[in-house]
């Protein structure tokens, strides 16, 4: 189906920059007739995604997409969660594919998220070099500021970079080719102790 015969409520996005893909998601049924090859979708088997929006909420995301322009220049534009519809090259877009909270003991948790990259250059070759730099940026970083003026920074780790984008398991989002894991650790928040009332004093020395 070409970008045309698009369905309402769908929307091309660039995916790695070299083709055009339609993001939907549809449960259709798959029908033939009088012998001809028909795609017949009927409008109860089809689930439509809401069009995509883009992720402000998220400061980690928010950042790293910040901290990215600064590593690929001011030509550049970096949106977070979805592609725009007047997306144009060159552009960068990350997404969150996974998160862990793990204990570290009574008083402190650590929180991982692992967030993935999309890049839209004029050709494969500008795609490969802007993947290559902001690889080596996050292989020499160490941490990258959440928080400049309150000193909160976000650890990085295993930064990885994958020749084509890896698909997961259905009903998930694709891998780009460029991931990376964002680490911090933080204090879990006092319990609060009921108040004293009054308090009672007997001495028993003579």
């Amino acid at each position: 189906m070409g970008a045309a015969g698009a369905l309402p409520g769908m929307h091309l996005g660039a995916v790695g920059g070299n083709k055009a893909v339609l993001q939907f998601a549809a449960l259709y049924a798959w029908r033939f007739h009088a012998g001809k090859g028909v795609i017949a979708i009927a409008e109860d088997e089809m689930l439509l995604i809401p069009d995509p929006a883009p992720i402000t909420s998220d400061s980690w995301m928010t950042e790293l997409a910040q901290w990215s322009l600064a590593v690929l220049g001011p030509e550049w534009k970096a949106y977070c969660g979805a592609w725009p519809p007047d997306v144009a090259a060159p552009a960068v877009m990350w997404r969150m594919i996974g998160m862990d909270v793990r204990a570290l003991g009574p008083s402190s948790f650590e929180v991982q998220k692992r967030m993935t990259a999309y890049l839209l250059a004029e050709d494969a070759d500008r795609e490969h070099t802007a993947v290559l730099r902001l690889l080596e940026a996050l292989g020499t970083a160490v941490k990258i500021p959440l928080d400049s003026a309150a000193k909160r920074y976000l650890r990085i780790a295993d930064p990885k970079m994958s020749v084509l984008p890896e698909g997961t398991a259905e009903g998930k989002p694709a891998q780009g080719p460029l991931t990376v894991t964002l680490i911090r650790r933080t204090s879990k928040p006092a319990a609060e102790a009921p108040l004293m009332r009054s308090v009672f004093y007997q001495s028993t020395m003579r």
